[in-house]
């Protein structure tokens, strides 16, 4: 009870949201909740995103297409690929590819994700064109050679826009294999991430454990921090990522977040004492190894299933969390990360109670001054839609964010806001505990 006791101290009258709260045995409980407002979807969702149930979706045909003459080569045999067709448009003066990219279904929101390989025989200069069905270019291309995979560069000065929403671009093709992509193709595997704690020297401080699995039977992981044994004692803060696939750097961002809750300093070590991390770093794994827009292999947005639960991956880890909230454990806060076109904080709004009271809006400040360049800007609302964040909220009765981060920031930046948003919150969460502590 200890972190409740701003609690209880902050409850006030409001008309926008009811909440029943009822306090047995020390441990605080949610009864029930209500809004004047029934949630119908975002200004940017389609039509009936809500409705979870099972959809059909479009697989790729993962192949090698050659075309030309010297021969050009498109490949989509990898994780994470997102190409439909490809041709060599005719009636042209220069060698125009031609790459279709289709979603995995529709109706879906406009994030249309690519990524290619592509060599030819000859080296010579070629006019790549992206077209989407249903969608406008969203992603800025980036292209690294398949010899040095973490050398990404933008192609953004040479790119030109059609009112179509397609895009065109130049690049110099030849035997060495280049990777074009919406985001730098980062190591994607489940695999990767089952072994992300130990190649980055956590070792036995994190448990990794399977805690179900996707409809295409991929792990859905938890990492758990193992610092302190009696995790009924500690705050428990939540970690979520990748629900949608090209969010990438959102997940940048959670990597770089998680890395520094576990370092070595004072404060790190510091902040485990007392709190516990449960975090779920690829809630999707279907969409990404599919190169999917935004769902899961079922064409289901996973971030629109937190009240039905009729998806394998949001069912697993309401499964695994939700023991949790029997009295006995003290969920304090809980952040989805996301990408978008802007680096933004969604948190519930502050009419609404919450366990640690208002602490998104206290937090807020101390992001947006770390890193000013990025204009960080917060938006609330309510906690009446099938989300993550407020899933959290009315489980656990704590506060939540949906974290998102820029689509296009560069990796330096991404590192700099998942370390400097770690440090803030282990200090302000640390403070809160001496608070409630006097």
């Amino acid at each position: 009870m200890k972190l409740y006791s701003r609690f209880f101290s902050s409850i006030t009258s409001h008309n926008r949201q009811v909440c029943l709260l009822i306090v047995l045995s020390g441990g605080l409980f949610l009864y029930s909740c209500s809004t004047t407002e029934p949630f119908s979807g975002y200004s940017y969702d389609p039509p009936d995103v809500t409705d979870t149930q099972d959809k059909e979706i479009l697989y790729q045909n993962k192949r090698v297409i050659g075309f030309g003459q010297p021969r050009i080569w498109i490949s989509n045999e990898f994780s994470g690929a997102r190409v439909s067709d490809a041709w060599l448009a005719s009636g042209v003066v220069q060698d125009t590819v031609v790459i279709r990219i289709k979603p995995e279904n529709a109706p879906i929101n406009n994030s249309p994700w690519y990524a290619f390989q592509i060599w030819s025989d000859q080296a010579h200069e070629v006019l790549i064109r992206l077209s989407y069905e249903g969608a406008r270019h969203r992603y800025i291309p980036k292209f690294a050679s398949i010899s040095d995979p973490t050398n990404w560069n933008l192609l953004q000065d040479s790119i030109s826009y059609s009112v179509d929403g397609s895009v065109h671009f130049n690049v110099q093709i030849g035997a060495d294999k280049q990777w074009i992509a919406a985001h730098p193709i980062h190591p994607n595997s489940v695999e990767a991430l089952q072994e992300y704690p130990e190649s980055h020297g956590f070792g036995s401080e994190i448990l990794v454990d399977t805690i179900g699995y996707s409809h295409n039977n991929r792990p859905i992981l938890q990492w758990q921090s193992q610092d302190a044994a009696e995790i009924e004692k500690e705050g428990l803060l939540l970690l979520f990522s990748r629900q949608h696939p090209p969010e990438v750097s959102g997940y940048r961002s959670f990597l770089y977040f998680f890395n520094r809750l576990m370092g070595t300093d004072e404060l790190a070590q510091a902040f485990r004492s007392n709190f516990h991390i449960v975090a779920y770093p690829m809630m999707n794994p279907d969409g990404v190894e599919q190169g999917h827009w935004r769902h899961n292999s079922k064409g289901i947005d996973l971030n629109r299933d937190w009240e039905f639960f009729r998806q394998p991956e949001t069912r697993s880890v309401r499964d695994a969390l939700s023991p949790l909230a029997d009295g006995r454990y003290n969920v304090v806060y809980g952040i989805d990360f996301h990408s978008t076109n802007e680096n933004v904080f969604y948190p519930i709004n502050e009419e609404v109670i919450t366990g640690i009271d208002n602490f998104t809006q206290r937090w807020f400040p101390y992001v947006a001054e770390a890193n000013p360049e990025l204009n960080f800007r917060s938006e609330e609302f309510e906690p009446n839609s099938p989300i993550a964040k407020n899933w959290v909220y009315k489980t656990f009765g704590t506060d939540a964010l949906t974290f998102e981060v820029a689509d296009e920031l560069s990796e330096e930046a991404i590192q700099s806001l998942g370390r400097s948003a770690a440090e803030s919150l282990m200090k302000l969460l640390l403070e809160e505990l001496v608070a409630a502590e006097q």
